[in-house]
């Protein structure tokens, strides 16, 4: 049982062995009066253990740095290696045993022989412990951690079915994955250092086949920020990570792998967490916030964007962008298109005043510019006078290739405040043109690049995929939202985000605050369609935009 104490000093967290307070055996939900002269509201939890375990940070850190963590806190402060395994294990345990349904439920264990797996044989034991009977653990790994191999002795001795691989698999273990109910994968840790061989990968293998419920044990085996995000790892739909979120896992193909994603301290001294460098930073739609707009406030005073784009091809795109431009309090709106769309252009819109650009000197008035929806190709020559006026740019879509195709032709090129929206595909094609050599896929090397092309560039770069990555020039730590929503996978949803991140400029956000809480505007409203939806178009997403926005008013 525990009581939040609701007070003037509320906050403070009892943890008490009984069901009795104040001489009262206690309802869940219900609140009493303590002896100390505060109002507590009382729950009860299984595993009380469990509160002083969990580290709601939202940060995440190179898993070297939780390595030194690690050696820290056994050199330093004296914690010795088994008593951190067995937080560790205690750690995942309280997580995962609410949700195995009964005692006859099949967990098949998967240890490798360095610490993640001494990890999973101490889980394993616990499980044991907790009546559990349809344990096996499938051990593989020549070389034993000191840890892990007293871990095996105990499990051993409880007389725990244990089967040992080698190379290949025996048809024991391969019947026992396929028909598990469970299976935890501690095969490899966020340390490896290269591909996963042998016998580990065999077992990721079978587990990747297997119906059972996955729960990782720290990362999913084969995910770690030096190893290629195209490598073959585990997938898991629970992973229950130690100290700190690591980075490995927020690569765009390898987060939905990681599943839900809890962290647990193994009981590392909080001094050592404090203290970590945070290589990035973990954004919800909690941080979303926008100032409240005057109720006086009207069109001419809420600002005037300029989209410079549109093509007979893609005429949809800038119109998307438009309306989520006015959806998120822009008040003027004028879209600039070339002559032979205009008819389109002017007809499709009808809120959107529609021009057809004849000198770039047109567009020095406007608050904030958007360039590229729907542009088509051949802009270069163009983007580079818009750049010259050194307004606030969002620059998507063909306007990204466009300076891609003018940083090939070595210009120097300066500009004012700008905002790059590009996807993989497009990031992509913007490095093939600041590299010699594109970097490698791993985890820690898109983080480096992306940030690297922000800080070359002196732009803010919102890179989309299942997640968005934010990073700001001059910055050391790169923003992340954990989208996961596949119904944003639409067509149009790309402009519809750049006209969002555009309104929140010409609101006079800045570069940094436009492209994060733009961001967060657009997953938001992602997230709100689906579930009023299921899955939708680009424009009903736009009519979720408005709802979205009021409620981040404060």
């Amino acid at each position: 049982m525990f009581e939040n104490c609701m007070s003037p000093s509320a906050g403070i967290i009892q943890i008490r062995l009984t069901g009795v307070i104040s001489g009262q055996l206690a309802t869940p939900g219900h609140f009493y009066p303590t002896a100390i002269g505060k109002t507590c509201q009382v729950w009860f939890v299984d595993h009380p253990l469990s509160l002083l375990y969990s580290t709601p940070m939202k940060h995440v850190v190179r898993s070297s740095e939780i390595t030194k963590i690690d050696a820290a806190s056994q050199n330093a402060f004296r914690l010795p290696a088994l008593i951190l395994m067995e937080s560790a294990a205690m750690g995942v345990w309280s997580v995962v045993e609410s949700r195995i349904p009964g005692k006859d439920a099949s967990l098949v264990f998967l240890c490798g022989g360095g610490n993640n797996g001494g990890d999973t044989l101490a889980v394993a034991r616990l499980a044991y412990n907790s009546g559990c009977r349809k344990v096996l653990c499938i051990l593989t790994g020549g070389r034993l951690s000191p840890s892990c191999e007293r871990q095996r002795e105990i499990v051993e001795r409880y007389g725990i079915d244990l089967i040992t691989i080698g190379e290949t698999i025996p048809d024991t273990a391969e019947q026992a994955i396929a028909q598990a109910d469970f299976l935890f994968d501690g095969l490899a840790g966020t340390g490896l250092k290269g591909k996963l061989r042998g016998g580990a990968l065999s077992l990721v293998l079978l587990a990747n086949q297997s119906k059972a419920t996955v729960i990782a044990i720290d990362t999913p085996s084969g995910i770690s920020e030096e190893v290629s995000s195209t490598a073959s790892h585990g997938k898991a739909e629970l992973c229950v990570t130690f100290g700190m979120r690591k980075l490995a896992m927020y690569h765009p193909s390898n987060r939905s792998d990681c599943g839900e994603i809890v962290v647990k301290n193994p009981g590392f001294p909080p001094q050592l967490l404090e203290k970590a460098p945070i290589a990035s930073d973990l954004y919800t739609s909690e941080d979303l916030a926008l100032e409240k707009l005057s109720t006086s406030s009207y069109k001419n005073k809420r600002g005037h964007l300029g989209i410079v784009g549109g093509s007979k091809k893609y005429s949809g795109a800038p119109r998307l962008s438009a309306r989520s431009a006015f959806a998120c309090r822009t008040g003027l709106v004028t879209l600039f298109c070339d002559e032979e769309v205009y008819p389109i252009a002017a007809s499709e819109a009808p809120s959107v005043m529609v021009r057809v650009l004849k000198e770039v000197e047109e567009l020095a008035p406007y608050d904030a510019l958007l360039v590229g929806p729907g542009w088509g190709g051949g802009r270069s020559s163009l983007l580079e006078r818009i750049f010259f006026l050194g307004k606030s740019i969002v620059l998507d879509a063909d306007g990204i290739r466009a300076y891609a195709e003018l940083l090939g032709e070595q210009k120097a090129l300066a500009h004012g405040p700008l905002i790059l929206t590009p996807h993989l595909g497009e990031l992509k094609y913007l490095t093939s043109v600041l590299y010699e050599e594109i970097p490698d896929d791993t985890p820690l090397s898109f983080f480096t690049m992306v940030q690297e092309v922000a800080d070359r560039l002196n732009a803010v770069l919102v890179v989309k995929s299942s997640l968005v990555h934010i990073a700001f020039p001059g910055e050391s730590r790169i923003a992340v939202i954990e989208g996961l929503n596949p119904s944003l996978g639409v067509a149009g949803s790309g402009d519809v985000l750049s006209g969002v991140i555009a309104a929140l400029l010409v609101g006079g956000a800045t570069v940094q605050e436009a492209a994060l809480q733009g961001a967060l505007l657009h997953q938001s409203a992602g997230a709100l369609a689906h579930a009023k939806c299921g899955y939708y178009d680009s424009e009903t997403l736009v009519d979720y935009l408005g709802q979205v926005v009021m409620g981040a008013e404060r």
